[in-house]
């Protein structure tokens, strides 16, 4: 029978908290993608089961979080990429552990930009919907044309809307 010392056993649990994350990101960074190409095709129900399915991974990449912040800050030491790295000193696997790190940073950093760009799409979408609505009902104050004078004129104060022309 081979016992563990507490430490191999912190390095195993951790390293596989790790690859869980990792796993857990790598799919996020699919979902991401999809929410990208769904937003584009303006289908609600789509957007909604990949804005679940998003949910869903994002907690679960949260709980792996906190149990890795656990540990870290068990030894004493600051949840940071500093700390991290100190962390990692006392495991025999740490240069093992260190690129999973830094690959879950990578990663993570692409599912930030990811989720910054989609919500740029969505935000363009929303303008763009709110502007149609305001054309349809007649009140685009937004928009001036010219009267035959060539001073600018509101285009709501004498426009009937499209829905009544």
């Amino acid at each position: 029978m081979t016992h563990h010392s507490p430490i191999t056993d912190a390095a195993a649990q951790f390293a596989q908290s790790l690859l869980c994350s990792l796993q857990l990101l790598a799919q996020l960074e699919a979902v991401m993608l999809d929410e990208a190409r769904v937003i584009a095709t303006h289908n609600p129900d789509a957007l909604q089961r990949v804005v679940t399915n998003k949910s869903a991974l994002v907690m679960a990449l949260e709980a792996e979080t906190v149990k890795q912040k656990q540990w870290v800050e068990s030894a004493q030491l600051p949840f940071s990429n500093a700390g991290v790295a100190q962390f990692f000193t006392q495991f025999e696997n740490a240069q093992s552990l260190n690129e999973q790190w830094g690959q879950l940073r990578e990663i993570g950093m692409r599912c930030d930009q990811l989720n910054r760009a989609n919500a740029r799409l969505i935000e363009h979408d929303r303008k763009r919907i709110a502007t149609l609505l305001r054309i349809l009902k007649g009140d685009d104050a937004a928009s001036t044309t010219y009267t035959p004078q060539g001073r600018t004129a509101s285009a709501g104060s004498r426009s009937r809307t499209l829905i009544h022309a």
